[in-house]
């Protein structure tokens, strides 16, 4: 995570421990009643978890050597484009995702978000 989500983090961990006992035990019950993958995804931080559910078809099966790029890629990436790439990710076979995800990581950093919308006119 960048700086900005980690203070993000810290913040809501201060929130949350602000918070009084019963409502502190009603949010932890809310996150263990999430799927697991759902769960997995808000590990990732704020932006990326928020938007994981969507995300999660695409780059939730990857392989380690690819793992670090593919989130460093997705993080470069703002809301919008990441929500591009999601509705991508739901249209793309399941064969075809690992070519999608090297075109994205082929494409220089500044490029990405141009190319997801062009990728999504396709």
């Amino acid at each position: 995570m960048d700086p900005v989500e980690q203070r993000r983090v810290r913040e809501a961990a201060s929130a949350f421990q602000a918070l009084p006992p019963a409502r502190q035990v009603e949010l932890r019950a809310q996150f263990a009643a999430l799927d697991a993958m759902e769960r997995r995804g808000w590990l990732l931080g704020p932006a990326l978890g928020a938007d994981w559910v969507a995300l999660q078809p695409l780059f939730g099966f990857v392989g380690a050597d690819e793992r670090e790029a593919l989130l460093a890629a997705l993080r470069g990436l703002g809301p919008e484009a990441r929500a591009q790439r999601a509705r991508r990710a739901h249209r793309t076979p399941p064969q075809a995702r690992a070519a999608l995800r090297r075109e994205l990581l082929a494409q220089p950093p500044e490029r990405r978000a141009a190319w997801l919308e062009a990728a999504a006119q396709r």
